[in-house]
């Protein structure tokens, strides 16, 4: 049987269906008992199919995250800011920072450190890169008001990290002190951000 040639707007469509297919997946199972078989099956393609697009499971979490990441913000900053009505402060950058850890929104919720400990060992160029996260952060703070002039960008990332790692590693912190430990890196974030 031949092999079926897709246009660029069906490529787009099938990758589309494969994203989408996958945030529900991993709520549901988490990053290591969501299969290749079970994101095929949900995105209604073959198995094959799926390989035209990712190398492994590995790379489509890669892009998972990052397609995840680009709905989220819009959803987050509202129809003002995406139009320009206003700029997003210290308090939107807060929302955003909770988000991050929200298991009915975030990504980040549902992997563990073991996930991505996997992530950076199959995928080259997810290690800590600060020039890229620097520019990251560049274009993200371009778009707030109040940024500091001088904000120390290796520390304001390490600390975010270390946030979203708190949120995975919650059953390992005490229960009465996490949502205030957690308030108290919102803030001290914030504080490296914004004036």
């Amino acid at each position: 049987m031949p092999t079926r040639v897709f246009s660029e707007e069906e490529k787009e469509a099938l990758k589309l269906q494969m994203l989408e297919a996958g945030f529900p997946l991993l709520k549901e199972y988490g990053m290591t008992h969501t299969s290749v078989s079970k994101i095929t099956e949900a995105a209604g393609i073959g198995v094959s199919t799926f390989y035209n697009f990712f190398k492994s499971k590995e790379a489509y979490m890669c892009e998972l995250i990052q397609y995840h990441r680009k709905k989220l913000i819009p959803a987050l900053i509202g129809e003002d800011v995406m139009t320009g009505k206003r700029k997003p402060g210290r308090e939107d950058a807060a929302k955003f920072l909770w988000a991050m850890i929200d298991e009915e929104v975030s990504i980040y919720a549902h992997m563990t450190l073991e996930d991505e400990a996997k992530l950076f060992d199959a995928v080259p160029g997810l290690l800590p890169d600060i020039r890229k996260e620097s520019e990251i952060a560049d274009g993200l703070f371009a778009y707030l008001d109040g940024v500091r002039k001088d904000p120390d960008y290796a520390v304001i990332a390490n600390m975010i990290k270390i946030f979203v790692i708190a949120a995975e590693s919650r059953k390992e912190l005490h229960a009465e002190g996490y949502v205030r430990t957690m308030e108290w890196m919102v803030e001290r974030i914030l504080d490296l951000i914004f004036e």
